[in-house]
């Protein structure tokens, strides 16, 4: 029986196929994903155009962790609040939304937003050294205040990140993502 060495360490063939199937459905995975709800249903109607050009309410205070940690975060409905309790909006469609936030609010539940961006379990993706570089927002997520509802407008696969990643001059090694 034929072995494959890597390194110091001897694997078996068998083994050897079991990793590459895994590796192939997992090179997969993000296409699953983009190629899932590019712009899925959310329990309310978020304008970010009134948020972020009206009103000019930077992207980090409702994703307050997008600078330290891998999730860029969502606001709690406390941090809504924070200025819906004396803004009621300018019109009834908005009125109606914030009603809705309000009843989370009052039943003290978390507003269950549907993932819009999402990237497979064995990639890590930390927004601070891209906050860092200043980078804009929109440049993985496009044009968001001027969007009517989120929706994903870039594939955020593999391959995109790592021509973004040379076209900068940004590590593209596989340690830099998958840690």
């Amino acid at each position: 029986m034929p072995i494959v060495t890597l390194g110091l360490r001897i694997i078996p063939p068998v083994s050897v196929l079991v990793l590459v199937a895994s590796l192939s459905s997992c090179a997969k995975e993000p296409r699953a994903m983009i190629a899932a709800e590019k712009s899925p249903v959310q329990p309310l109607a978020f304008m970010h155009d009134v948020h972020f050009e009206v009103n000019r309410i930077p992207c980090a205070y409702c994703h307050f962790s997008a600078a330290y940690s891998e999730e860029a975060g969502m606001p709690s409905v406390a941090t809504c609040m924070g200025c819906h309790r004396f803004v009621r909006g300018t019109s009834q469609e908005f009125g109606t939304e914030i009603g809705k936030l309000m009843g989370f609010a009052a039943d003290s539940i978390a507003i269950p937003w549907a993932r819009v961006h999402s990237l497979p379990d064995f990639v890590q993706f930390p927004h601070k050294p891209h906050i860092r570089a200043q980078f804009d927002c929109t440049i993985c997520h496009g044009d968001v205040a001027g969007m009517v509802q989120m929706e994903r407008v870039k594939p955020l696969t593999m391959g995109w990140c790592l021509k973004c990643h040379r076209d900068e001059g940004a590590p593209d090694d596989c340690a830099t993502c998958h840690y």
